[in-house]
C-alpha cells in the first residue's frame, strides 16, 4: 500500500481538512480525512500517515511507501510496534517499510502540550495528573460514529464548556479513518493507540508532549491492546514525545483520585453504548457492563450521587451478578472492586460481584455446547440474560 498524496482543502471559515489518498495493492485507493481546527498549521511530514497506516499494513501484509518525510526515531518505533503486534498475534504481519526521505527535525520549539480528552475516566484522570497538558484534543470518529452528528453536538459542546471549565483550549478533530478499508484492523488490539497516535502527531508543529491517557491496568496484567505502555512511546519522533499516562493504576485507583474533583464528576462519561445501544451519545445509559462496573467503583470511592451523568436509580445490587465478565482488562477490576467492598464490609455488594465472576466462567466453559443440538439453548439463554 502506498500513501500517493495528500491535500489540505477548507471545509469552512474555522476548519480545514487534509486528506490523505492511499492506494492498495489491489489498486483501489481509499481516501483518510482529518478535520481540525484553521488556526494550526499542521504538519507536511509523513509520521502522522506512517502511524495511522501501519496497522493496516499489518493487518493486510502489504509493505507501506510513504515518500513524505519519515523521523528516523518513528520509523526505528514503528519496526518495534510490529514486532510486537506480531509476538502477541501471529495474523498481524512484520512489513517493509519504504521511506526513503528520512528527516530527523530535532527538539521542539514549542514546549505546549496537550492530552487526548473524552471526559471518561482515564481522561479526567490525566487531566488533572498532568496540568501541563493545556490543549485537550477531542476526536469525533472513533467511539462515535461520524454519522451521529446531532448525537455528537451536544457531547462536543458539553466538552467544549468542561475544556473552558478547566482553563484549556480544545482542539477538535474529526476523521473518517474507521469509515475506510482500515476498519479490517482490530481496533481494540492493536489499532487505536496508532490511530491516537496519528492525529497527535498532525500537530506536532505546536506540542513537544501528547499524553495519551492509559487504560490499561495493573503491570503484571499487560496484554495486546490497542493503546499500550510499550508501543504508544514508540510512535514519538525527535519533535514530540507520544506518552501514556497512568499506567499501572487500575480504574479504581484512578475514580479514587478523582473523588476530590466534583467538576470531573459531575461531568464523567464513561458509555459507549448509548440510549439507544447503537453508539456512544450524550448520556451514560447506566445499565450496560462498562457503566456498571464504573457505578460500582464510583459507589466505593463514596461519590456516586455526585455524578449527575449516570441514572443512579438504574443501579442495584440485584443487576450486578448478570455483568457478564470476559477478558484480562475488566476481570481484575471485578476482583480488585470485590475486595474493597470486602475491606469495607460491604458484603452484599461483594457477594454480587463474585456471583458475576462465577457465572462469566460459567458461560464461557458452557460455550461448547453451542454446537450441540437441543443444548446451544442453554449457554445462549444465560447469555441472553447478561448485562454486557
Amino acid at each position: 500500500m502506498k500513501l500517493l498524496k495528500t491535500e489540505i482543502s477548507e471545509v469552512s471559515e474555522d476548519r480545514k481538512r487534509i486528506t490523505g489518498f492511499v492506494e492498495y495493492n489491489d489498486g483501489y485507493i481509499d481516501e483518510y480525512w482529518y478535520e481540525y481546527p484553521a488556526h494550526f498549521d499542521i504538519t507536511d511530514s509523513g509520521n502522522p500517515w506512517l502511524a495511522a497506516l501501519l496497522p493496516m499494513a499489518a493487518t493486510i501484509n502489504e509493505d507501506l511507501e510513504i515518500s513524505l518525510p519519515i523521523d528516523q526515531r518513528l520509523l526505528d518505533g514503528a519496526n518495534d510496534i510490529m514486532r510486537f503486534w506480531h509476538s502477541w498475534d501471529k495474523s498481524t504481519y512484520i512489513v517493509k517499510i519504504n521511506a526513503e526521505n528520512i528527516a530527523n527535525v530535532g527538539d521542539n520549539i514549542s514546549k505546549d502540550a496537550a492530552s487526548f480528552f473524552s471526559s471518561g475516566v482515564d481522561a479526567f484522570y490525566t487531566a488533572y495528573n498532568k496540568p501541563r497538558a493545556n490543549y485537550k484534543i477531542l476526536i469525533h470518529g472513533f467511539d462515535l460514529s461520524i454519522n451521529k452528528e446531532t448525537e455528537f453536538e451536544t457531547h462536543l459542546k458539553r466538552i467544549s464548556d468542561v475544556v473552558k471549565n478547566l482553563g484549556e483550549e480544545l482542539v477538535f478533530v474529526k476523521t473518517n479513518i474507521r469509515h475506510t478499508r482500515w476498519k479490517q484492523t482490530r481496533w481494540q488490539a492493536i489499532s487505536h493507540g496508532a490511530a491516537l497516535a496519528s492525529i497527535g502527531l498532525l500537530f506536532e508543529k505546536h506540542f513537544s508532549e501528547i499524553f495519551i491517557p492509559s487504560s490499561m491496568g495493573d503491570y503484571s496484567d499487560l496484554y495486546c491492546w490497542g493503546s499500550h505502555p510499550l508501543t504508544d512511546p514508540l510512535y514519538s519522533t525527535s519533535k514530540t514525545n507520544i506518552i501514556t499516562d497512568g499506567d499501572g493504576l487500575s480504574r479504581l485507583d484512578k475514580i479514587k483520585f478523582l473523588a476530590d474533583y466534583d467538576y470531573a464528576l459531575k461531568h464523567l462519561h464513561v458509555c459507549i453504548r448509548g440510549k439507544d445501544g447503537t453508539g456512544q451519545d450524550e448520556v451514560n445509559c447506566s445499565h450496560c457492563e462498562k457503566c456498571y462496573r464504573t457505578m460500582i467503583a464510583l459507589e466505593l470511592a463514596n461519590c456516586l450521587e455526585k455524578c449527575d451523568l449516570f441514572d443512579v436509580d438504574k443501579y442495584n445490587y440485584e443487576e450486578i451478578p448478570y455483568m457478564f465478565v470476559t477478558d484480562a482488562f475488566t476481570a481484575p477490576e471485578y476482583h480488585e472492586m470485590a475486595e474493597e467492598a470486602l475491606m469495607q464490609n460491604k458484603l452484599e455488594l461483594a457477594s454480587a460481584i463474585y456471583k458475576a465472576i462465577r457465572r462469566s466462567k460459567l458461560i464461557i466453559r458452557l460455550g461448547f455446547l453451542k454446537k450441540v443440538p437441543f443444548l446451544w439453548y442453554i449457554p445462549h439463554k444465560m447469555m441472553e440474560n447478561s448485562i454486557y
